[in-house]
């Protein structure tokens, strides 16, 4: 009777013990790759662009280092660099410097560097460009 007794206090210990902290924590990574799914006006009075002008991705690497693709009008261009992240209560920043100039770089100032956003409660990517009147570009995830 002992036996069987430790026996059902073990398996009780066991079934309590099992490691399941991951099931409960959102998944912060951005690292992979997220692809352009909206297109907007700066224009406050236009809302969005029903269709992309052209189709767009950002992949990034575990080891800080990224490439950005771009097709339109049958033409793919590939660029690529590295990045740093600040990640901040609402929103995790990137920036993003690239190996050469190059016009697919969304950016107000500069052809090699670039900013984007997650907003932590939307979950989606953003750029910068529209702050000065560039598009307004917005990235989910590829799951």
């Amino acid at each position: 009777m002992k036996k069987i007794g430790l026996l059902i206090v073990l398996f009780i210990s066991l079934v309590s013990c099992s490691n399941d902290d991951n099931d409960n924590k959102p998944t912060e990574s951005y690292h992979g790759k997220w692809i352009l799914t909206a297109m907007g006006n700066s224009n406050p009075a236009v809302n969005s662009i029903d269709i992309l002008e052209w189709e767009e991705s950002y992949t990034f690497n575990s080891n800080n280092t990224f490439s950005k693709t771009r097709k339109r009008d049958g033409k793919i261009t590939t660029i690529s660099g590295t990045y740093s992240v600040v990640k901040t209560t609402d929103q995790t920043q990137f920036e993003l410097n690239y190996t050469a100039e190059s016009d697919i770089v969304a950016s107000c100032t500069s052809k090699t560097k670039e900013n984007l956003y997650i907003i932590n409660s939307f979950g989606n990517l953003y750029g910068t460009w529209s702050i000065c009147d560039g598009p307004r570009l917005v990235y989910e995830k590829k799951k």
